[in-house]
């Protein structure tokens, strides 16, 4: 959990740095990636403006399959515009856990790529463009993508 002292942010500027368990996230079974490392945080917490101001960065590391073309893959996650604001605290501590967890969210991928320009899978065949050239489009006719439906008996 990440807590931080409001009587101590009276006086001084609270730096807090450290790491917290990949399940913090709670991406769930139905999730198309997972968190393998856990996440790590840096952020400054100060008093301003009669609220609590929390910045800093948040980063961890994901695997799950490329959306195109299927491979493993792996990719760090990094939000470092963290920026939280907190009014009227009235507790002498401060949980900001949840709060670091959505905004960590909100970076997460649609779809994990091996790389931008990843080429993905031959619709017709299942060919791994990135690693192997594919002739269905020479011996096609017409649009690939709806020749297979055309050929649906109903």
């Amino acid at each position: 959990m990440i807590k931080l002292s409001v009587a101590q942010l009276e006086h001084e500027v609270v730096h807090l740095k450290g790491e917290e368990p990949a399940t913090i996230l709670e991406l769930g079974d139905n999730s198309f990636y997972e968190a393998i490392a856990p996440l790590r945080y840096d952020l400054t917490a100060k008093m301003v403006s009669g609220g609590v101001l929390v910045s800093g960065l948040i980063e961890t590391v994901i695997a799950g399959e490329c959306g195109r073309c299927l491979v493993p893959v792996e990719s760090k996650i990094v939000n470092d515009d963290v920026c939280l604001f907190f009014e009227n605290v009235e507790s002498p501590e401060l949980d900001i856990t949840e709060d670091v967890r959505e905004e960590m969210l909100v970076e997460l991928p649609m779809n994990l790529l091996c790389s931008e320009d990843c080429a993905g899978l031959c619709p017709k065949c299942g060919a791994n463009l990135n690693f192997e050239e594919c002739h269905c489009a020479e011996a096609a006719s017409g649009n690939m993508a709806w020749d297979a439906l055309d050929s649906l008996k109903f």
